[in-house]
């Protein structure tokens, strides 16, 4: 019988004939989105495939909470339950209401601040690999799913020490896939502006293949060409013209 994540998970609050439940909709933040995000699969998970194993990572945090007691990393969890364990109802509650603990007692960073070495990415990555660690690769599918809104997370970094730690972040993330690790964006866009995955997920000169979240296939850019009058896509080579004076 198949059961509805939605239906088993729900609380009296929910219902949508709940005065409270019909107060003022605003729109959702990226924070909110991907907590949903993460939330609505672990209600899948703990039903139809209640032997996989997940952690939930925030980066770029204030605080910190991971073995390697690397900064800008904090794992969250529940009592009772590994770091890397099967998802409960009690971490599913938990998570629902994190917001208000997070900026509380995780806190936020504003991204890589240029002048300093704290790689929060990096740290990011070494963190999920060590935890992924458990198992072999060819007995269990192995995957980081990563939300970001970042797109150039070295954009405010300069000269040597921008080259270093993208160099240094695009390593860490093959090493993750030489072990066997699959990397998935999942990239949140501004409201104005769409996420470029040109400006450094796209794959650079054959270190990393990030998987886009929905194909499972390698991103790449592309770049195509609307029609302004009918709006239908231009398939074949644009012809340029150059102006003739006599």
């Amino acid at each position: 019988m198949e059961l509805d994540p939605d239906d088993v998970f729900r609380d009296d609050e929910d219902d949508a004939d709940n005065e409270f439940y019909r107060g003022d909709q605003k729109d959702e933040t990226h924070f909110q989105i991907a907590v949903s995000c993460i939330s609505q699969s672990l209600k899948t998970q703990i039903i139809n495939r209640s032997y996989d194993e997940v952690a939930i990572c925030f980066f770029n945090t204030r605080e910190k909470k991971n073995l390697q007691e690397l900064n800008g990393v904090f794992i969250f969890n529940v009592a009772e339950r590994e770091y890397l364990d099967r998802p409960t109802a009690r971490l599913i509650k938990e998570l629902d209401c994190i917001e208000e603990k997070f900026m509380k007692e995780i806190g936020s960073q504003n991204g890589i601040i240029s002048g300093t070495r704290e790689n929060s990415l990096y740290n990011a990555l070494w963190v999920a690999q060590a935890l992924l660690r458990k198992g072999s690769a060819k007995t269990a599918d192995k995957r980081i799913l990563l939300f970001t809104n970042e797109d150039d997370p070295f954009g405010n970094i300069k000269g040597a020490t921008k080259i270093d730690m993208t160099r240094t972040t695009l390593q860490r993330a093959k090493d993750a896939q030489d072990l066997g690790i699959s990397i998935e964006l999942l990239p949140l866009s501004q409201p104005d502006e769409e996420f470029n995955v040109s400006l450094f997920f796209a794959e650079r000169q054959g270190a990393i293949t990030w998987l886009d979240s929905v194909s499972n296939r390698p991103l790449k850019a592309e770049r195509s060409f609307i029609c302004s009058d009918t709006g239908a896509l231009v398939q074949e080579p644009l012809k340029r013209y150059q102006p003739y004076k006599k």
